[in-house]
């Protein structure tokens, strides 16, 4: 199977990134966030981390926000963590990218169950 060394570096970022979120950052402004995929440059200088906030639907853009001043500012930290854990010539510089796929679904699922309570099913006898 051809599976490229920047995807297999991208997976272990984000399991890495994910632990690290979980256990070592200490700033509130992260506790919620998920980190929903990462890409990898193909000459892994540069790292893309998609995140999303989780319950962003019901929190709002400045909740999003906070969580991305949050990860910006853990962003040497966790780059230096990388480091430490990844036997990685160069650790990828990391960029945090805000991922829309998550509120979105929340909202979608919101507004069936909506339409579920307003339209009960009719029943056949």
């Amino acid at each position: 199977m051809n599976y490229p060394r920047s995807a297999r570096v991208a997976e272990l970022i984000q399991a890495e990134l994910a632990d690290l979120l979980m256990r070592e950052v200490k700033d509130p402004r992260v506790e919620s966030i998920v980190i929903t995929r990462v890409e990898v440059s193909p000459d892994l200088r540069q790292a893309t981390i998609h995140f999303s906030r989780y319950g962003e639907g019901r929190g709002g853009e400045e909740e999003v926000a906070e969580g991305r001043e949050g990860l910006e500012r853990a962003g040497s930290f966790l780059q230096m963590k990388l480091g430490e854990r990844l036997a990685l010539k160069r650790v990828p510089h990391l960029r945090f990218v805000v991922d829309r796929g998550m509120a979105h679904s929340e909202h979608i699922e919101r507004l069936i169950y909506k339409l579920r309570r307003e339209r009960p099913e009719k029943r056949s006898p």
